[in-house]
């Protein structure tokens, strides 16, 4: 990355008053690789800045101001599509997504920022690329107040006393603090070695019972009895998610992306969108067609599992079809309509026909309400999060989910690519009701690190689960 030109050389510090809200314009900035235009019409001041491209293209707007939190708005343009960006305050990194705007400009909510008293650096960094950037407005934060609580009742009237109650457990606890999560039981032996403490949430994934992979040669017996026998023995909550590798049409084989890179489309990445042919779009037209029916043979054999784990009644937060809105994984690829009609062939499948009763329905994607499935078929709201920054609080993204669903679901970060600041996120007034690390994450953090996550304020670990 290319650095930051001395002070002097930068754009003159902007004075933010302390009772009110100033709007940078954002060709008044230093600018590295992007440039300013005023081509077109519709933006603010004199111009903006635009040419986000390449690697390293930021503008930079230095001010001054008194220490506190503040909300960002951005005036912004994205013609080619939903492109995400970089915010860096003080060496403090916020990934965000501009929606796609055409070729008008919009603003975006980007969350709250800290701002030390007296110099402050700002800046906007590529992410992306392909936007425009109008100007940047920041106003002093109001006291937030704790997310509204759901209501109560599973989305499946026949939902289990067991699922009720986790359903219940986690409402009574949302905004209070954030559950913590670990998929893989090796990571979580690593956190307790670290830290002393034992994540609330183990997650497990049911990858390997794909019937595609099974006839490739994956052998998955005994996954789904370990996984009861751990969450048995340390009485942890249970979250499934299920990579469902494509019914058929795998293409098993090195290939070479449009960048000419070479990619492993190998049979074991079938969940891949470049690793399949298979049209899920297709399949849901014709509801007697073979293709239709590999689905319903797939999630039958998901079935049989989750019905194991009935058996013992053992409640799950349920995770399928997750980050279907990237479109990495095929049954995203065809975008939000085919997506909706899938989850709720899924709900229906597993729910009516197989009589499972014991699952909160825990719906993943990012934050474009085209893609959501519906009130009536999801419990809980869900991102994935991989920010560059693992301190990152991810308040714009808090912020979207709360402006439609506050009091209505329950919102937590299904996936992180570490461990979370609960801390942080708590100064900027973002309640997640739980995170959970992905595998093989919380083993890049130093123990010193992990304990003082997991012991900060807020996070509410296994042995605080019964505490009140």
């Amino acid at each position: 990355m290319q650095t930051v030109p001395p002070a002097a050389s930068l754009a003159p510090p902007v004075v933010v008053p302390p009772h009110g809200t100033i709007r940078i314009e954002a060709e008044t900035g230093a600018l590295i690789g992007a440039r300013r235009s005023s081509a077109g019409g519709g933006f603010s001041g004199n111009g903006y800045v635009t040419g986000f491209e390449a690697n390293g293209a930021r503008v930079s707007l230095p001010l001054r101001a008194t220490a506190g939190l503040y909300t960002v708005r951005i005036g912004y343009r994205s013609p080619f599509g939903d492109k995400g960006y970089d915010m860096v305050v003080n060496g403090a990194k916020h990934s965000g997504v501009f929606p796609r705007t055409g070729n008008a400009f919009a603003v975006c909510a980007a969350g709250a920022v800290e701002l030390r008293s007296g110099a402050n650096d700002l800046s906007i960094e590529k992410g992306w690329g392909y936007y425009d950037i109008d100007y940047i407005e920041l106003s002093p934060a109001t006291s937030a107040r704790g997310p509204r609580k759901p209501p109560r009742a599973p989305v499946d009237p026949r939902a289990t006393p067991a699922a009720r109650a986790l359903l219940g457990m986690l409402i009574d606890r949302y905004g209070a603090g954030t559950l913590s999560g670990q998929y893989d039981a090796a990571d979580g032996a690593y956190i307790r070695q670290s830290s002393g403490k034992t994540p609330a949430i183990f997650g497990a994934d049911f990858m390997e019972y794909s019937p595609s992979r099974v006839e490739h040669g994956a052998k998955p017996g005994g996954t789904t009895e370990s996984i009861l026998k751990t969450v048995r023995d340390s009485g942890q909550i249970l979250t499934l998610s299920w990579h469902w590798n494509a019914p058929k049409d795998l293409l098993d084989r090195m290939i070479v992306d449009k960048n000419g890179k070479s990619v492993d489309a190998r049979w074991y990445k079938g969940f891949y969108t470049n690793a399949t042919t298979f049209d899920v779009q297709r399949a849901l037209a014709d509801r007697s067609g073979a293709d239709y029916k590999l689905l319903l043979r797939d999630i039958d054999a998901i079935a049989a599992q989750l019905k194991t784990v009935a058996r013992a009644d053992v409640p799950v937060l349920w995770r399928p079809l997750h980050e279907a809105e990237g479109g990495w994984f095929w049954w995203g690829a065809k975008g939000p309509e085919a997506f909706k009609q899938l989850w709720k062939v899924l709900f229906e499948r597993i729910v009516h026909v197989h009589g499972l009763h014991n699952l909160l329905w825990v719906f993943t994607a990012g934050t474009n309400p085209a893609w959501y499935p519906g009130d009536a078929v999801v419990d809980i709201v869900g991102i994935d999060s991989y920010p560059k920054d693992l301190s990152d609080p991810l308040a714009s993204d808090w912020a979207a989910l709360q402006r439609r669903f506050d009091g209505k679901k329950l919102v937590a970060v299904t996936e992180f690519g570490g461990v979370p600041d609960i801390a942080k996120m708590r100064r900027y007034g973002d309640r997640w009701s739980y995170f959970v690390t992905w595998s093989g994450r919380a083993k890049t953090a130093r123990p010193a690190d992990l304990s003082r996550l997991y012991n900060a304020p807020g996070v509410i670990n296994l042995d605080g689960l019964h505490r009140r």
